[in-house]
């Protein structure tokens, strides 16, 4: 089954969670019951867990913070088999989050794993990334998509996806497509 992360300040039944769930029958995940500043990285991906832990073969869809929470998900759960991270928030470990505004350092400390760029996920792993992102900075992605040796694709857009947002149900079927006869 495929299932649908949404972002810090997004929700699951966002426009995008929403688009996937009528286009490819996608079950966006509720990961937190707090406003986005007090949420806990661990209880979310505790959350998560415990929504696909009868499920033996997971799609995880993460888009920015849902993207580092799909990713540390399938670090931990055997059964995520694809991710497809869209400009995922995975902070890599040289970065110094003190210059990082918008989310409290509690958080930013618990998004920056190093585990995630020094263990290898058991998963099929794709990162869309948005050209012109103007909160996750492409480095990022690009760094951990070379530690998981993930395939990367870069479109012309923004963080949300907006420019592509009515196509991205069909950009993730062509990937698993794709994914089926590999």
């Amino acid at each position: 089954m495929y299932y649908y992360i949404h972002g810090y300040l997004s929700e699951p039944n966002s426009t995008k969670g929403m688009l996937l769930k009528e286009k490819l029958e996608v079950k966006p995940i509720k990961y937190r019951d707090c406003q986005p500043e007090e949420l806990v990285i661990a209880d979310c991906v505790k959350q998560i867990i415990n929504n696909i832990k009868n499920d033996p073969k997971v799609v995880l869809i993460g888009s920015s913070l849902g993207g580092l929470l799909a990713a540390k998900t399938a670090n931990i759960s055997k059964n995520v088999k694809t991710l497809i991270l869209l400009n995922p928030a995975i902070i890599p470990p040289n970065i110094d989050i003190s210059k990082i505004q918008g989310i409290p350092q509690s958080i930013l400390k618990d998004m920056q794993d190093e585990r995630l760029f020094n263990e290898k996920i058991i998963s099929d792993i794709y990162v869309l990334v948005g050209r012109y992102d103007y909160i996750v900075p492409n480095n990022w992605a690009e760094e951990f998509a070379k530690a998981q040796d993930a395939i990367i694709k870069f479109y012309d857009d923004d963080h949300s996806f907006t420019q592509n947002i009515n196509n991205l149900p069909s950009i993730i079927s062509n990937i698993l497509n794709e994914k089926d006869y590999e």
